[in-house]
């Protein structure tokens, strides 16, 4: 079967949405007068950065009802998303978040404020992912994607995403991000978030993570520590990534060069370039290219998604490209090499 006559499955995501507040001018909070806003949140970014691809994609969360729960809806369905399984809670609101721009001895950085404790999103449960039809668009999904900011929001959602396996199909490939944020599990056992590797068939972790939280990044010591797991994604930073499989296969693609404006939200553009690229059954070096292209996309802007994403024409170009294009390909805002590429 050629990658054109692959037939696209449904892409799942499970986790939170909140509605991001930014000083205009990007001044430091004390500073700041007026605010502009945007949406973000890892799984949603995701979800959206596939839909808007073409690809069927559904998202799994819940909103307050409220107008910030509404702007998130209406960013989700011009995106393209499914929405048949995100609940309405009338008694909790919907999540915030603000970004700060900061300034250091390395340049411009971006710190993040979190106003999520007792959102909707966070009373995510077991009786989440068992009701219809969240129940039964996990069961016919080809891919469900979470992460561990899911798993570490709540210890409903902890729960809900500990047995996410026994929800799913039995062909359903689970991705999860490992996305540790220590100050989420502050004090709190992390037991949940290795039950949620536990049953990941892929897995997107950073180098530096990956030692920080599993003490090592050897991703042969990690399939032998996760006997369900098949493929590690390793992003090392700004230098490449590379994907192994379990049956030995190893590919590394070198990053793009990117004049960066802001980092947020580009690991979650890689996993969603990354996925888009394994649903139309492509080579695991044209996955990661898709991944770094995302990544890109959304690294030349101060939202927490891309730009612009790749059509199925700009896809294939990604993929199909000479490795010296690829090499040479740089990537600024207003400038998208594969835009104009023959």
């Amino acid at each position: 079967m050629t990658r054109d006559e692959v037939r696209v499955g449904r892409l799942v995501t499970i986790g939170e949405a909140m509605v991001v507040l930014y000083p205009d001018v990007h001044r430091p909070l004390a500073e700041a007068e007026t605010f502009g806003s945007d949406v973000g949140g890892a799984e949603f970014n995701v979800a959206t950065s596939l839909a808007r691809m073409g690809l069927p994609t559904a998202w799994i969360s819940r909103l307050g009802d409220d107008g910030f729960g509404e702007r998130i809806r209406a960013a989700a369905t011009d995106a393209g998303l499914d929405l048949s399984a995100v609940e309405t809670d009338d008694s909790r609101p919907t999540g915030i978040y603000v970004k700060e721009t900061t300034s250091g001895p390395h340049g411009a950085g971006t710190r993040m404020h979190y106003y999520r404790s007792g959102s909707a999103a966070s009373a995510i449960g077991p009786g989440t992912l068992a009701a219809d039809p969240a129940a039964s668009i996990l069961r016919d999904a080809a891919i469900v994607h979470t992460s561990g900011i899911t798993a570490a929001i709540s210890d409903s959602a902890a729960q809900a995403v500990a047995t996410l396996r026994e929800a799913t199909g039995p062909t359903t490939t689970i991705s999860v991000d490992l996305n540790h944020r220590p100050r989420l599990w502050h004090g709190r056992d992390t037991a949940p978030l290795d039950a949620l590797v536990g049953q990941a068939g892929t897995l997107f972790v950073g180098a530096d993570e990956a030692e920080a939280y599993f003490g090592h990044s050897d991703p042969q010591r990690l399939f032998d520590a996760h006997p369900l797991l098949e493929r590690v994604v390793l992003k090392d930073d700004s230098r490449r990534a590379s994907s192994y499989l379990r049956e030995g296969e190893e590919t590394h693609v070198a990053c793009l060069t990117v004049e960066v404006v802001e980092p947020v939200g580009a690991g979650d553009a890689f996993a969603a370039g990354y996925l888009a690229g394994l649903s139309e059954g492509r080579t695991a070096a044209a996955c990661l290219r898709l991944g770094h292209a995302l990544a890109a996309l959304t690294l030349i802007g101060h939202g927490d998604r891309p730009l612009t994403v790749p059509d199925a024409r700009e896809r294939d170009l990604l993929a199909d490209a000479p490795d010296a294009t690829w090499s040479a390909w740089h990537v600024h805002p207003g400038d998208i090499p594969w835009r104009t590429a023959s």
